[in-house]
């Protein structure tokens, strides 16, 4: 999938550079950036309002040019209630166009295939891969709403894809179709399952936070004067090391706000 990694490594690195120079990005930045992609108007123009959502404003932005025949160009962004989401739609939507220029197989032509990569035909092992392009997509799309981003949930799903043509054994796993199934399914799952496990965690360390935060002014308030992290520690009834954590967490969090302020 070379061109969704390009496509997001690019991205990556317009936020980068718009850092160094203060926030400040050109349209000849977004253009040089994305001249091997020959993506439209209308696509580079989405690019440029993600990165002004981001804070970064382009300076040249264009105006689009929309095709009306072309339902793909069309951006309807103030009825689009995902507007935010800007980039996650423009990756699906390079998925979605690289899989649509697949050629789909039949049950027994991939089974053919899964028996000529068997035997090392390297050549059927990418026939598999872009065959199953669209159904990788179509698995992805049945876990929307489980709180990753539907590029990301497909991503797993091109992982769990690639996972099932690298392992299967025709004499040993049975029907390829149920295998690659079963395979992109466990892998989309695990990653929505340590997506949640952090959500859960990052909640966790919020809560002890804001506990260490109340019992920190209780304190000043009772003592006129700041705790040290060996009684907050006590207070708490947590170690001391545990305290210093939590307090590094508090400040690197205030200073990526105060970043963002200033950029602001």
């Amino acid at each position: 999938m070379t061109g969704q990694e390009d496509f997001l490594a690019a991205v990556r690195e317009l936020e980068e550079l718009a850092q160094t120079r203060e926030g400040s990005l050109t349209m000849q930045d977004i253009e040089g950036y994305f001249s091997d992609m020959a993506l439209s108007e209308a696509q580079l123009d989405q690019i440029c309002r993600y990165l002004n959502l981001k804070g970064f404003p382009v300076e040249g932005q264009k105006e689009p040019e929309i095709d009306e025949n072309d339902d793909n160009d069309q951006i309807n962004d103030e009825d689009d209630p995902y507007y935010e989401d800007l980039m996650d739609d423009e990756v699906v939507r390079i998925y979605k166009k690289e899989a649509s220029r697949a050629k789909s197989l039949s049950e027994d032509q991939e089974n053919q295939l899964v028996y000529k990569l068997a035997a090392g035909d390297q050549n059927a092992r990418n026939l598999l891969i872009e065959a199953n392009l669209g159904f990788a997509i179509e698995m992805a799309e049945r876990y929307k709403g489980r709180g990753l981003l539907l590029a990301d949930l497909i991503q797993e799903s091109n992982i769990g894809l690639m996972m099932a043509i690298n392992s299967f054994e025709p004499e040993v796993d049975g029907r390829f179709a149920i295998f690659k199934e079963e395979m992109i399914r466990n892998q989309i799952e695990m990653a929505i399952e340590e997506y949640s496990h952090s959500t859960r965690s990052a909640r966790k360390i919020a809560s002890r936070i804001n506990e260490l935060n109340g019992l920190s002014a209780q304190f000043a308030r009772e003592y006129e004067r700041e705790a040290t992290p060996a009684e907050l520690a006590e207070r708490m009834g947590i170690s001391e090391d545990e305290v210093l954590t939590l307090m590094k967490t508090s400040l690197d969090a205030i200073a990526v706000l105060d970043q963002g302020k200033i950029g602001k």
